[in-house]
C-alpha cells in the first residue's frame, strides 16, 4: 500500500447544473484555455436534470482561475464555490481490486476521524480523496497505522 499526499489543492464545485447544456464541457475548456492544470473530476448522477461536478486545481492556479470564472459565469449561468488550502491523499493498492470491503474500511476511518470530505474519486488501484488541511496529518497517520 502506497499513500501520496499532495498539499495546497483547491476544490471547484458547480452546483445545481443544467443536464441539457454544455456547462461542464464549457468550463474544462475555459478552465484548460487559462492554462490550469484539472486534476480530480467528480460528477454526480443527474436528478430531475440538474447535476453537479467540481474537479481540484493547485492553489498556485487560484489567479488565473479567478480570472475565467467571469467567462464561465457568462457563457454557463453558473458560479463555482472555491474551497482552497486542502491536501489530496492517495491510497494506492494493486490489490484494492480484489479486496473485498477496503473502501468500507477506509470510509469507516474517515467518519471515526470525522474528517472533512470534499471530494473523491476512485480507479481500480486507487482511492483519492480531497480533504480539508485540518484533517489531514490525522487521516494520513490513521490510514499509515490501519493499512500498513
Amino acid at each position: 500500500m502506497k499513500i501520496e499526499v499532495t498539499e495546497n489543492v483547491s476544490a471547484v464545485s458547480f452546483n445545481n447544473v443544467p443536464l441539457n447544456k454544455t456547462i461542464m464541457e464549457d468550463t474544462l475548456k475555459t478552465v484548460a484555455d487559462a492554462g490550469i492544470n484539472v486534476d480530480m473530476i467528480s460528477m454526480t448522477a443527474p436528478t430531475s436534470e440538474i447535476f453537479s461536478f467540481g474537479f481540484t486545481i493547485d492553489d498556485d492556479d487560484m489567479p488565473k482561475l479567478l480570472g475565467a470564472v467571469k467567462s464561465i459565469r457568462e457563457n454557463g449561468g453558473v458560479s463555482p464555490m472555491i474551497n482552497s488550502g486542502n491536501r489530496k491523499i492517495v491510497l494506492k493498492n494493486e490489490k484494492m481490486a480484489d479486496s473485498i470491503g477496503f473502501a468500507a474500511r477506509v470510509f469507516e476511518i474517515l467518519n471515526r476521524l470525522e474528517a472533512m470530505i470534499l471530494m473523491i474519486t476512485t480507479g481500480v488501484s486507487e482511492i483519492s480523496m480531497l480533504i480539508r488541511d485540518a484533517d489531514a496529518d490525522t487521516v494520513v497517520a490513521s490510514f499509515e497505522k490501519e493499512f500498513n
